[in-house]
């Protein structure tokens, strides 16, 4: 069914076509129901399925795809599409663990401009977070966190608006990132644990044997609470072999570019983000106070960004962070009147906050910043 296929959304208009049939029925929000993903997610599984002799070409002509139509660049396919391609797969190879084999398959370029920006930073860390910044352009029905309390720190995946994903594609995000992150270090990585929501694989002559799990991600759980990858903060902080940062700020100019070319009508939560923007400096920026400017009640405001997958906590603390890096490159403000400047009560918070979003310190990210000049 190739009208079933999604193009690019112009910047301008922001609108799509959508069929009754593309609609999640756990989807509670319109950015969870309108989730689409680049085709070049399902490349992987489709070299998979041809490497153990399946026909490829047939399990994507049933979804009106095509293995040409995986190398254009722009197309991206409905979220239900992307489940009924996955749910297929899984039984045509009788490969509970598909997700994981797929991720063998990735090469150079699946990942298109989040790969190279990614593998241009300067730690694992920084690629993370930059992969939480833009998974978007894999999926935007998916949001990727990073909380870290040392000794320890987990990379969250959940879906937009509690939208629903097969374990075969969370599977296979948290076992191609850890293919990037070994590219990108010079050598194989493993996390110490990855945690599942979804119960343990089955198959006919029984459960799947945990050792595939367990060769990429160490330890594996399943049926947890959520789905989640665990290191050590210090394993945050291993080396890039070849960070260029004049190449990552290019690439990830670039990024935001595409994901403007994706942006929907404004959502709640970017008019929520939007007020924020303009009121934090004069200190107006509390969740009443935005609220009252969006003309909703303060439930309301808590409720509605739910269920497009944010909080004003997470919209406050973007906004900062971005303004954040704007003052720091230039001259005009101190790092304590930036502090001061974004809300924070001491320069340390202000420190703490900084290395969380970057893994730099405020001073270090000037230097560098400068030095660029």
């Amino acid at each position: 069914m190739q009208e079933s296929l999604v193009p690019p959304r112009s910047r301008r208009s922001g609108s799509r076509t959508r069929s009754p049939e593309t609609r999640s029925p756990r989807a509670r929000s319109p950015l969870a129901a309108e989730a689409t993903l680049s085709t070049f997610v399902i490349r992987p599984f489709a070299r998979y399925l041809t490497q153990i002799g399946r026909d490829g070409a047939a399990w994507l002509g049933a979804q009106g795809l095509t293995p040409e139509a995986l190398t254009e660049r722009d197309l991206r396919v409905p979220h239900q599409q992307g489940v009924a391609l996955l749910t297929e797969a899984v039984a045509l190879s009788g490969d509970a663990a598909i997700g994981v084999h797929a991720a063998h398959c990735v090469e150079a370029g699946d990942f298109d401009v989040l790969e190279y920006a990614a593998a241009n930073c300067a730690s694992v860390g920084e690629a993370l977070v930059l992969a939480c910044r833009f998974m978007a352009l894999m999926h935007d029905g998916l949001l990727l966190e990073l909380d870290v309390a040392p000794p320890l720190a987990a990379l969250r995946v959940r879906g937009v608006g509690g939208l629903e994903h097969p374990p075969a594609g969370i599977e296979f995000l948290f076992a191609s990132l850890l293919s990037y992150g070994s590219r990108s270090i010079g050598h194989r990585t493993r996390p110490l644990r990855v945690d599942f929501r979804h119960p343990r694989p089955a198959r006919p002559a029984g459960a799947v044997d945990t050792a595939v799990y367990e060769e990429v991600f160490r330890e594996v759980r399943f049926g947890c609470e959520a789905d989640a990858m665990w290191c050590t903060t210090a394993a945050l902080n291993r080396p890039h072999c070849r960070p260029d940062r004049s190449l990552l700020q290019i690439l990830t100019n670039h990024a935001d570019a595409l994901l403007r070319q994706l942006a929907r009508p404004p959502a709640f939560a970017e008019r929520a983000r939007a007020v924020i923007s303009e009121t934090l400096l004069a200190g107006h920026s509390g969740a009443d106070q935005v609220a009252r400017r969006l003309a909703v009640s303060l439930r309301t405001l808590h409720r509605r960004l739910a269920e497009e997958g944010t909080s004003h906590g997470e919209l406050v603390d973007d906004v900062r962070r971005e303004q954040a890096m704007l003052h720091l490159a230039g001259n005009r403000f101190s790092i304590g009147e930036i502090s001061f400047l974004l809300g924070f009560a001491h320069p340390n918070g202000f420190h703490k906050a900084f290395k969380r979003w970057t893994r730099v310190t405020p001073a270090q990210y000037r230097e560098e910043a400068q030095s660029r000049r």
